[in-house]
């Protein structure tokens, strides 16, 4: 408990607190997150297309004094019948007349519109699909990161602990010096060792600092990392194979229904459109002649027959996309199988070690205890217990490196079968 109480004070970090770090603070997601925004807002306007629409304009005319004859504009056979001194010419008075003119119109056949519509939403569908698959991407840096850290510090501990061993031989060669049991010059191994010690530090803390200021930048979060859980068991393969989810296979997948959906947009291009039209003209003041409101009511379809090849040229370039987006799914998938495979070979091969690496620490630390019993008896060597010291500390940092490799093999693994931890 006092040991975990010193690193919450020390402010190490989490795994989960460093992949929530690098989510929160990634450039990557907020341009992913923009470009959902646009697709949402393609969706909206190709919605849009199917409602209707209304115009309104407006003017205002001048007119001059106009006189019109109907007789001007009645064959010559029918002045037998009508005298055209008898019809009185129309007049427009001169002066201001106000107009407007509203006019709806509602798509009732679209395919075009409606294809579009499926594109827009299977386009939005794709771009959140890669989305989350750059999430996992930024997840993975994360875990990268993480993982580092703290492997890095772990490796500071052992090093440490190889220059408290190394001190402590020295300060045993000292005592014996100082009372005639050993000459100086057979300790001077010890203090090369402990200045061997001493510089393996040195080198340690600061490559765990580069960690640690790479961990920040990535999370934005100072470290440390905390120390990694190691897995207790290896994965079953064949069901992780069985449960292999990632977003980027989702993205695939998603490419392809869009490519579908872009495919049949294009073919719509051919279908006819039907659409209804209302409009009506007022005039203000009222005319001389004529209605002051007129409306007009029209229902017409528009059928293309013939655009000089473009449409089949199109059909023909949505169709190769179709297939080269199926093709990238497959390939796709077969590299996350391969993924998981290499993944789950490399845990194995982690967690078959650390049995024996174990093994070497224990024996290690047992050939130290045995060299220092008979120093105690008189009748072991300073250059004995340091040999053997020498050997745990070789065998402690490769037993770190170890468990370090696995802890990050195993969250290798689980980001690979499905795309998060």
């Amino acid at each position: 408990m006092l040991w975990l109480l010193v690193v919450s004070m020390a402010g190490a970090m989490t795994l989960q607190e460093a992949v929530d770090g690098a989510l929160d603070t990634s450039p990557t997601l907020d341009v992913a997150a923009a470009q959902v925004a646009q697709a949402e807002a393609r969706v909206r306007e190709a919605d849009a297309a199917l409602l209707p629409t209304a115009t309104l304009s407006g003017g205002a005319v001048l007119q001059n004094e106009i006189e019109f004859s109907i007789a001007d504009q009645l064959p010559e056979q029918l002045f037998t019948l009508i005298d055209p001194e008898d019809i009185t010419p129309m007049e427009v008075q001169p002066g201001f007349q106000l107009q407007a003119n509203a006019t709806v119109t509602q798509p009732l056949v679209v395919p075009a519109v409606w294809s579009a519509r499926k594109a827009s939403r299977e386009g939005l569908s794709m771009t959140r699909a890669e989305a989350d698959a750059q999430r996992t991407q930024v997840i993975g840096l994360a875990v990268e990161a993480w993982h580092a850290s703290a492997q890095a510090h772990a490796l500071v501990d052992d090093a440490r602990r190889g220059v408290e061993l190394a001190e402590h031989l020295v300060d045993k060669g000292e005592a014996m010096v100082e009372y005639g049991v050993a000459a100086p010059d057979q300790i001077l191994p010890f203090r090369q060792a402990l200045a061997s010690a001493r510089s393996t530090l040195a080198l340690v803390e600061e490559a765990a600092r580069t960690a640690d200021g790479v961990l920040e930048q990535v999370t934005g979060q100072p470290g440390p990392a905390d120390p990694p859980v190691v897995p207790e068991e290896v994965p079953d393969l064949d069901a992780l194979l069985a449960n292999l989810d990632r977003p980027d296979l989702r993205a695939a997948e998603s490419r392809v229904r869009a490519a579908e959906a872009s495919l049949a947009l294009t073919r719509s291009t051919r279908l006819p459109i039907v659409a209804a039209t209302a409009s009506a003209t007022l005039l203000e003041p009222e005319p001389a002649f004529g209605d002051q409101l007129n409306y007009r009511l029209m229902l017409g379809a528009q059928v293309p027959l013939f655009q000089g090849g473009a449409v089949s040229a199109r059909v023909s370039g949505s169709a190769a996309t179709v297939d080269l987006a199926r093709a990238g799914s497959r390939a796709l998938h077969e590299a996350a199988e391969v993924q998981v495979r290499a993944a789950h070979g490399g845990l194995a091969t982690s967690m078959a070690s650390l049995s024996e690496l174990e093994e070497a620490v224990r024996l290690s630390r047992e050939a130290v205890e045995a060299a220092e019993e008979r120093m105690a008896e008189g009748g072991g060597s300073l250059l004995a217990l340091q040999q053997a010291q020498a050997s745990q500390i070789a065998a402690e940092a490769r037993l770190t490196r170890g468990r370090a490799a696995a802890a990050r093999a195993s969250d290798a693994l689980t980001l690979a079968v499905r795309g998060e931890l």
